[in-house]
């Protein structure tokens, strides 16, 4: 693809796991990625690694905490053009709690980042993407939006918000040309899952073949759902959340076999 043709696209977390896997998928097509992190040394290896890639790419490090950086990376973003692809990739999870000691600050900020972020650039960038052939927002989400997660409500709820949002707005910008959808992972193998695993050998196996699809979820695991919803044969997919578990979330809570201690 020509620099002229190039497709413009954004990803948020794009330093490492998910969100890097995702734009280096899309610079194999020879996209030209604007990068959003809060760590510019990843950044700026995921750059390097995206022009080897094929495509071109722009480091802008931005603290999605921050009201001003986010207004910065948008500005920074429509300086290049007009958007085709926004991935809303990044979040942050705050250590486990129950909602009912939850600490407002890790309310706010699990709000802030994985939400109103999200719904800020789309405030931001939406308007220049409508028309624009293949336009299309993509949400990375989970599935632990998809049911109640002692221990994990902040997380739990965040997304769930996404997923509200992601059809809302799969309704409200489908008559722009704009479509919207989710990818929503059940437990991937990044440093954000690992941080929150103590180091018991046991523990990792045991979550890592959790699903029917045994073994770990990888963050590479998300690229091609994610190629395919920004590709013209979704072109009538719009509004869906995409489950990528392993079949984790096709499971039945009572039809899980306790462990055999318990049998006798």
């Amino acid at each position: 693809m020509s620099s002229e043709n190039a497709r413009r696209i954004l990803v948020t977390g794009a330093g490492r796991g998910i969100g890097r896997e995702i734009a280096l998928g899309f610079a194999a097509e020879g996209a030209e990625i604007i990068l959003a992190a809060r760590s510019s040394d990843e950044l700026e290896t995921t750059c390097a690694d995206v022009v080897r890639r094929g495509g071109s790419g722009h480091v802008v490090p931005t603290d999605l905490n921050d009201p001003q950086d986010i207004e910065a990376l948008a500005e920074k973003a429509l300086a290049r053009g007009n958007i085709d692809v926004l991935v809303c990739n990044a979040a942050f999870s705050p250590v486990p709690q129950s909602l009912l000691d939850a600490r407002p600050d890790d309310w706010l900020k699990t709000m802030t980042v994985n939400v109103a972020a999200t719904l800020r650039l789309v405030q931001r960038l939406a308007p220049g993407m409508t028309g624009r052939d293949g336009a299309n927002i993509i949400v990375v989400s989970s599935i632990r939006g998809l049911g109640g997660t002692p221990s994990g409500g902040l997380y739990g709820s965040s997304k769930a918000a996404l997923n509200h949002m992601i059809k809302t707005l799969a309704c409200e910008l489908g008559p722009q040309g704009i479509r919207v959808n989710g990818i929503l992972p059940g437990p991937v193998l990044t440093r954000m899952t690992t941080d929150f695993l103590p180091d018991n050998e046991a523990l990792f196996e045991f979550y890592g073949d959790i699903a029917p699809i045994k073994g770990w979820t990888m963050p590479d695991d998300m690229v091609a759902p994610a190629l395919f919803l920004a590709s013209a044969g979704a072109r009538k997919v719009s509004g869906h959340l995409l489950v990528v578990d392993g079949g984790l979330s096709a499971i039945n809570a009572d039809a899980i076999a306790p462990p055999a201690a318990l049998l006798g």
